[in-house]
């Protein structure tokens, strides 16, 4: 009989094993006790639906807050209890879009730590820690402009350099390219309300012309970012012009009842009066139509964006980037300024396909990667 070689035991005892350790990876990569590890920073991280409830608030705050509670009052007889209702559900929403929004924006700054960009993370941490604390004040009592101009400068510095990493990925390269957009159009557009507000103290003519002039400049960047958000959207489905044509004309329709508003009738009365306050000042070069048109394409094209789940986080940059746009000095558009750049960021760290990647436990090999002894 022939002795047995060295490699004979070895071979007996991998047949003799149970093969589904090696060929079923899938079950064992499967979350165990051993991976209980990343729980902490699953539970931590904001999760979608948190974004997008904040994102929902932040509309109706939007709507209802900046746009039609101002527009109710003195537009018609007999509607006491709709405006007393309208201000109350607005003032809620802006208060808990402030509560959760900052909630929300210290979970993304949480789960954007781990950016390798080292201009970002001391960026980040230093904005969002000099930032909300003024949100959280500005919810409740009215702010010098001085502080407004120091919010609207804390915003943009986290947003510029958020665009930085969410440019580098091609699937947050949207993100990126219209939050840079977004925050050019804010300074641009706070610099010619720092003019105005300076030559209206001053009474000089020619002053409050230059500030019109770059407030100009503030809505053509304002509409090449709805522009951007409108060609992004189109090119995402096969019929997605269809969708961005459609909002277009429910933008333009809504803008069409606004203009021709009159005194004998309420509500193109009611809009045409919201779509002004929904409008920055001071007014630029360009007619109050075109201004009113790419404001209400902008929240047409937000409400959109804000339910997309693919890629992940692109969509809640977008849609915060919008609702933010050129007015960094409102206390409530520099926080959607600064959760549309940590969001760019995220979405930058996250793999286009998959929604959560479990990563593997640390000082272990996964069980794909055991090979068999007689290799």
């Amino acid at each position: 009989m022939q002795p047995a070689s060295p490699v004979t035991p070895a071979d007996t005892s991998v047949s003799a094993k149970p093969r589904p350790e090696v060929h079923e990876p899938r079950t064992l990569a499967a979350p165990t006790p051993a991976a209980a590890g990343p729980a902490l920073p699953a539970r931590i991280s904001a999760t979608r639906a948190d974004v997008v409830m904040v994102g929902f608030w932040a509309l109706m705050a939007t709507l209802l807050g900046r746009g039609l509670a101002p527009a109710l009052p003195g537009s018609t007889a007999g509607i006491g209890s709709l405006i007393i209702g309208v201000e109350q559900l607005g003032a809620f929403a802006s208060q808990f879009m402030v509560v959760m929004g900052v909630a929300t924006c210290v979970r993304l700054l949480l789960s954007t730590l781990e950016c390798r960009s080292y201009l970002f993370r001391p960026v980040a941490i230093i904005s969002c820690a000099a930032a909300l604390p003024v949100v959280i004040s500005a919810s409740s009592r009215h702010l010098a402009p001085s502080w407004l101009m120091a919010l609207m400068a804390i915003s943009s510095a986290l947003a510029l350099v958020a665009t930085l990493p969410a440019l580098k990925a091609a699937h947050s390269r949207a993100a990126g390219l219209v939050l840079l957009t977004v925050t050019c159009g804010s300074i641009v557009s706070a610099a010619g309300r720092i003019i105005a507000l300076y030559a209206s103290h001053q009474a000089h003519a020619a002053l409050f012309g230059v500030a019109r002039s770059i407030a100009t400049a503030g809505l053509v960047l304002d509409g090449f970012s709805v522009a951007l958000v409108g060609i992004w959207l189109a090119r995402r489905w096969r019929y997605g012009i269809v969708l961005v044509a459609a909002l277009a004309s429910l933008a333009a329709l809504i803008v069409w009842a606004g203009v021709r508003a009159d005194e004998t009738s309420t509500w193109p009365l009611v809009i045409g009066r919201a779509l002004t306050a929904l409008t920055a000042h001071p007014d630029p070069f360009i007619g109050s139509a075109v201004r009113y048109f790419v404001e209400v394409s902008a929240i047409c094209f937000a409400g959109v964006t804000l339910w997309l789940a693919w890629p992940a986080g692109v969509g809640a940059a977008l849609a915060f980037a919008l609702l933010g746009r050129v007015s960094g000095d409102v206390p409530l558009c520099a926080l959607m300024l600064m959760l549309a750049a940590l969001s760019a960021v995220r979405a930058s760290l996250q793999s286009p396909g998959a929604e959560v990647v479990a990563p593997e436990p640390s000082g272990r090999r996964a069980p794909l990667e055991v090979m068999p002894a007689t290799r």
